[in-house]
């Protein structure tokens, strides 16, 4: 009956109800869509580099400026008994549309009995059309679900690209881990990229020890043993990226608290007659303690599940844009889920509901310690507010007290917690700073100036109910502003780099002579100078431990 009577009055203000599962929601979605969409980033690097379902120790590449490796290599490593390689073409192609596709060109025959190491089972795969339709004309190209809708295709579609050649059909393929790659016959990858009898490198697989120190001493001078377990690791190259994506969530997630706390101080305020009633009627505080936390787990729990159901959703969406920034600016590769995405799933709903029973102690406290008769209602409100006030104080010297201890801390997270302490500390001192600058103006007026009295008088009186609200906002605008900022210093650095890693205006792969193309170019655009390029990339011990991958880059001298 308490509970079906407080409900009541829900039925009759329905807005108030919507703004309090409009906060929850708020601090649950885009919380849980960043924690999903770092949750599937680490599970991806975690797994390391997938090649369907099978993952390689080590690649074989050219040492040579070009980067491509003949493909009679391969069949000599292969006949003399190293069966545990596959070739393996990346071209990036154009649409008419001038869409950029990765896509990589494998000898699926090649994957296929290859024994992966993790499960000891050999590799197989299952796909529409089977082994036969990717491997024969007019084959297939294999594209993860999540990235053919981000590119807007349909099941079956061939694809013009801009050379006027038409990609094989497109054919979705689930539990793949393709990421924003594709996925063709190597044989039809050269024939659509008119490179005939060449490849980009060789995926070794797992082997005895043995075996691997064999195939190393057979490789030529011109090629590289590549061992993926000194490469640097993906998760450490983006970090930061992550760490931006948790802290818009975060961010979020405290704009929802305050707004869900509004909801709740309002709700009680609103009801304070009713509450009154139900106190007079008999209802003891013990039942109407109960009724009211009952009626906050209710929209808890509704506003989480929704909360939730929108994060995931919301990261199934964004993971297909999250992995094609990574792999274009990292190099680095994610699997994108077929649906719901794994990990993560109790973090949100235990902070938010560890922020609802704060949010509602001190507005629960004061709806039942409210006196019962009128005459006793300002005194008490005035008694509370300065004992509020007095822990907002308190509480906000703490937060700054921590904040000066944990922002000179070495570690990142230690950091960011100091910082938070701070914001939080300075938005629970804002009433006081409010409070004596109004205190200023009020003695600074003169009687004769009635209007900013009574002006200073009310805000004085608003600023009890009103201070929270204050705070909220407050915290509102800082989030939007470090939220923007955040934003922009991420493109503007993005944009510095890509001015630095594309200097010209074209770049050209060949293995021809430099003075072979500069002789080309002055006949086709007189003036226009072709400067060498060098590229590598080196992969160093970091000082706390593993490796750390620097790109060395050399242009020739002269004008550019």
């Amino acid at each position: 009956m308490v509970l079906r009577t407080l409900l009541s009055h829900y039925r009759r203000h329905p807005v108030q109800a919507a703004f309090l599962l409009v906060g929850i929601v708020i601090a649950n979605a885009l919380l849980a869509g960043t924690l999903f969409i770092n949750a599937q980033a680490r599970a991806s690097y975690e797994d390391g580099e997938q090649l369907l379902q099978a993952t390689p120790v080590a690649e074989i590449r050219a040492r040579s400026r070009a980067g491509l490796i003949d493909e009679r290599e391969y069949i000599r490593l292969r006949r003399e008994g190293f069966d545990m390689l596959a070739p393996v073409l990346q071209r990036t192609l154009l649409t008419a549309d001038g869409t950029a596709l990765e896509v990589l060109g494998i000898e699926i025959f090649a994957l296929s009995g290859i024994r992966d190491a993790s499960t000891g089972s050999t590799n197989g795969f299952g796909s529409p059309g089977g082994l036969d339709g990717f491997s024969f004309a007019p084959w297939q190209l294999w594209i993860a679900p999540a990235r053919m809708r981000q590119l807007g295709w349909q099941e079956g579609q061939r694809v013009r690209l801009e050379s006027g050649r038409v990609l094989p059909p497109v054919t979705a393929v689930e539990g793949s881990e393709l990421g924003h790659r594709l996925l063709l016959d190597i044989g039809a990858l050269q024939a659509l990229s008119g490179i005939s009898g060449e490849i980009s490198w060789v995926s070794v697989f797992s082997a005895s020890p043995e075996r691997l120190d064999r195939l190393r001493k057979a490789l030529p001078g011109h090629l590289e043993y590549i061992d993926l377990a000194n490469v640097p690791d993906p998760g450490a190259m983006t970090r930061s990226f992550h760490l931006n994506l948790a802290a818009m969530g975060l961010l979020a997630f405290v704009v929802g608290v305050f707004l869900m706390y509004n909801a709740i101080s309002f709700s009680y305020t609103d009801r304070h007659d009713l509450i009154r009633r139900m106190k007079l009627a008999g209802v003891d505080r013990r039942h109407l303690r109960r009724g009211l936390v009952i009626e906050l787990a209710v929209f808890v729990v509704l506003g989480s599940a929704i909360g939730y159901w929108l994060g995931a959703q919301l990261a199934v969406w964004l993971l297909p844009g999250v992995g094609q920034t990574l792999a274009q600016l990292y190099g680095v590769y994610i699997a994108y889920p077929d649906g719901f995405v794994p990990g993560a799933a109790w973090l949100p709903v235990s902070m938010t509901l560890l922020a609802a029973l704060i949010s509602a102690a001190l507005p629960l406290r004061e709806a039942l310690d409210a006196p019962l008769l009128e005459r006793w209602q300002l005194r008490w409100r005035q008694q509370t507010m300065a004992r509020r006030d007095r822990v907002m104080l308190l509480a906000g010297l703490l937060f700054l007290l921590l904040s000066a201890a944990l922002t000179s801390a070495s570690w990142l997270w230690l950091t960011l917690a100091g910082m938070a302490c701070l914001l939080l500390g300075a938005a629970l001192l804002l009433p006081l700073a409010l409070r004596l600058m109004l205190s200023v103006l009020q003695r600074g007026a003169s009687p004769r100036q009635a209007r900013l009295g009574w002006l200073v008088a009310d805000s004085r009186w608003l600023l009890g109910p009103a201070a929270l609200a204050l705070m909220a906002m407050t915290l509102a605008l800082v989030a939007n502003s470090g939220l923007n900022t955040m934003i922009d210093s991420f493109r503007a650095a993005t944009d510095q780099w890509l001015e630095q890693r594309l200097a010209a205006d074209l770049f050209l792969r060949a293995p021809n002579d430099l003075d072979e193309i500069q002789s080309r170019v002055d006949a086709l655009a007189p003036g226009v100078n072709a400067v060498e390029r060098y590229r590598t990339a080196v992969d160093a011990p970091a000082p706390a431990g593993g490796f750390s991958r620097v790109e060395v880059v050399s242009l020739q001298d002269g004008e550019r």
